[in-house]
């Protein structure tokens, strides 16, 4: 019995009701989430705190609160700058930014409803209390530790501020409210929660190629895509697997079949998971490593591809080595788009298969001669 209920209870503030691995495997789509939730909360907040700014030199109601309007209006526009110039390279720190938003607006509704309002009891904190947290996906218990914070400081600057008949109302309502407002944000992050995860099933059984468990050709190519035009860095292998053919003809299809999925487990062990990696179609597999990556590591993960291709994919009683043929180009130095830097590894790819195969190739260490054939055979 208490088992069963200590569970609960981590797995409803710890992984808003669903399983660890299933919390893990939205972290995708809860940042992307959060950073519309970021851009929203420091945009109104950057607009409205100026607004509020250049109103304190016009109207002598709001000119006691100059300073504060001045501090909030650049907090909030420093976090709509990290938003819009740094989070897509760290979108690790999108949820933990957007608390800082958000908690400038705390902020506000504080001063607003104590020292502003020294006289009457206080609203606005919280409907904000049970508001704003409503609006972001993160462990229920981090929330509730937020808001937490949020009333302790309420109840302490009311306490200070104003007269006990006032403040012990204002007391009375923020801890109300902070308990109403926990259960509320608890319900609604679990509900999105499963929602996200419900979704990503439907998209993982959409994204992905059945025979390699890897992304399928749309999908690769769109991720690629999304990750470059969002101005994105990284390395594109092409690869192709040596003597496919033949073991389809030797064998039969289902022989090859299990030769395309034991492959996919060899890219699966080498590469990091956040890798984007994909089955283009038949015997040919796209493989982006994202963000400035050094030659030495790329080169030291194609060979073990290829080595650990080697070691693991045998069909018994079979003279066939199983090798495969890799083209390396750099984004955005050999294309700035997912189709140039793809047409670059491919022309890598094809000579690598022209010149002995079991091989890795990067664009950049082409011969001059060969690109020159390249170029003369477009033009004809």
């Amino acid at each position: 019995m208490f088992s069963k209920f200590k569970d609960y209870i981590i797995s409803t503030f710890f992984y808003a009701g669903i399983t660890p691995e299933e919390y893990d495997s939205i972290r995708p789509q809860r940042e992307e989430k959060n950073k519309g939730v970021l851009f929203v909360t420091s945009g109104l907040g950057t607009i409205v705190f100026f607004a509020l700014f250049v109103l304190s030199f016009l109207e002598d109601t709001y000119k006691h609160n100059m300073i504060l309007y001045l501090a909030l209006f650049v907090c909030e526009f420093l976090v709509l700058l990290c938003a819009w110039k740094f989070l897509k390279k760290k979108p690790d720190l999108i949820t933990a930014v957007t608390y800082v938003s958000i908690f400038a607006i705390f902020a506000y509704a504080i001063i607003l409803g104590t020292f502003n309002s020294p006289t009457i009891t206080s609203t606005t904190f919280c409907v904000f209390l049970i508001a704003i947290p409503m609006i972001i996906i993160d462990r229920p218990w981090r929330l509730i530790a937020f808001n937490a914070v949020q009333v302790v400081i309420f109840c302490l600057c009311s306490y200070f501020v104003k007269d006990w008949s006032v403040a012990s109302v204002d007391i009375l309502n923020a801890v109300s409210f902070y308990f109403l407002g926990g259960v509320l944000n608890t319900y609604m992050i679990k509900t999105k929660a499963k929602e996200l995860t419900l979704r990503r099933y439907i998209e993982h059984d959409r994204d992905t190629d059945p025979l390699t468990l890897l992304y399928n050709k749309a999908a690769v190519g769109r991720e690629i895509s999304n990750h470059i035009n969002g101005g994105g860095t990284g390395v594109f292998m092409f690869v192709d697997l040596d003597n496919f053919k033949k073991v389809n003809d030797t064998y039969g299809h289902a022989v090859g079949d299990d030769v395309l999925h034991e492959f996919g487990d060899c890219i699966r062990r080498v590469f990091r998971h956040t890798d984007i990696l994909g089955r283009f179609g038949g015997d040919e597999f796209i493989i982006f490593l994202p963000h400035p990556i050094e030659d030495d590591i790329v080169s030291t993960r194609a060979q073990d591809l290829l080595s650990l291709m080697d070691e693991n994919i045998k069909i018994e009683d079979s003279s066939i080595d199983f090798h495969a043929s890799i083209g390396i180009a750099k984004c955005p130095e050999n294309g700035a788009t997912y189709e140039e830097v793809m047409e670059k590894a491919d022309q890598a790819l094809y000579y690598s298969k022209k010149n002995g195969k079991n091989m890795f190739m990067y664009y950049d260490n082409l011969p001059e001669d060969y690109l020159k054939s390249l170029e003369e055979a477009e033009n004809d």
